[in-house]
């Protein structure tokens, strides 16, 4: 009798153990998690590189023009090494930091490749050059382009100062990415991403429909600036330009894509967004903000703006840092609020 009530006390503490014991994971339960980890900066940016690949896609085809398929493979594996980095630190709460800068560096591979391709696949549609309208609206400006260009050739030593803080703008976006993510500014951190994507997506699509060689093609200086840094902006993209416009463009090579868009300028937009992702940053802030005004005016001669693109580019910055802030404020004021007036859920310092 004792032994028969010994069984059956095991085998209900076996029943206990199996009730308690946490279920076996199973391909959608992986899915989810997957999902979870990877979720941020947002579903919508994600959904929108896939649609733009087809785009892509689809205009290659039909305009016959070859992609050469090594730099996008290689891309599209780093990005799926750092997706799958990001999903399992996402269960790691101690490394929220190394998901961060996993993440959002996946996030920008995979947005701006297809936005790049994009836009040489707009330039073929070659509508006319506006070159001669944004040199009249500088002029009304007051503002005389070649004398510039002349002041910045009396003066060499401020222009290669000049050119090396323009040639710093792409890397500010990796230093944005690190010090954001280290600092555990995350909140902050999605949102320079995102406004990084929207911006540069809305500077394709205006240059598409408003295209311009530039103020060096405009204006054909005879004399350039000495102790210049040769700029990938001012001159380096006229003959990919030219072959794209008359048709005669064959192959599409990632490593050799250069920035076609004159009007707006993303130099001067992007130079605004990382200052102000960068700006609560002790040390690094201030330092930012003085870089960040140098580009701007180094945009003119070294990226071969005319200062409207430079006003366009700073307008859109400031109008997709508005509507952020009035999203932002709409989304704390719609949270529920706790007895003592305190917000529930706040988010991550941004």
């Amino acid at each position: 009798m004792r032994s028969v009530e010994a069984g059956q006390t095991r085998r209900a503490g076996l029943a206990r153990q199996d009730d308690v014991r946490p279920p076996r994971p199973n391909l959608l339960h992986t899915a989810r998690r997957f999902s979870a980890g990877v979720a941020a900066p947002h579903l919508v940016l994600w959904l929108a590189a896939l649609l733009i690949c087809g785009i892509d896609a689809i205009w290659l085809a039909a305009s016959g023009i070859a992609l050469d398929p090594a730099t996008p493979i290689a891309l599209a594996a780093l990005v799926a090494v750092l997706l799958v980095a990001a999903a399992g630190l996402g269960g790691l709460k101690s490394e929220p930091s190394l998901r961060g800068m996993a993440l959002a560096s996946a996030a920008l591979i995979a947005f701006t490749v297809p936005v790049a391709i994009l836009h040489y696949l707009a330039a073929t549609l070659a509508l006319p050059l506006i070159d001669a309208d944004l040199a009249r609206a500088e002029a009304a400006i007051g503002f005389d382009w070649p004398a510039w260009l002349a002041f910045l050739e009396a003066h060499p030593g401020l222009n290669w100062w000049l050119s090396l803080a323009y040639h710093s703008s792409g890397p500010q976006v990796a230093l944005v990415v690190i010090v954001l993510a280290a600092t555990r500014r995350l909140g902050r951190l999605w949102s320079y991403v995102r406004l990084f994507c929207a911006t540069l997506l809305a500077v394709v699509a205006v240059s598409a429909l408003l295209p311009a060689a530039g103020a060096y093609a405009h204006y054909a200086p005879r004399a350039m600036p000495s102790e210049a840094i040769e700029t990938i902006g001012a001159l380096w993209h006229l003959d990919a330009l030219e072959h794209l416009r008359t048709g005669s463009f064959t192959v599409l090579r990632i490593s050799e894509i250069r920035g076609l868009a004159t009007f707006p300028s993303f130099h001067a937009c992007l130079a605004i967004l990382t200052a102000w992702a960068l700006a609560p940053v002790r040390v690094v802030g201030p330092v930012a903000a003085m870089l960040n005004a140098a580009i701007t005016l180094a945009a003119i001669a070294s990226g071969g703006h005319y200062l409207p693109d430079i006003l366009a580019g700073g307008a859109l910055a400031g109008a997709a840092l508005a509507l952020r802030h009035l999203a932002r404020t709409a989304e704390i004021a719609a949270r529920p609020e706790t007895q003592e007036g305190q917000l529930v859920g706040r988010p991550s310092p941004s």
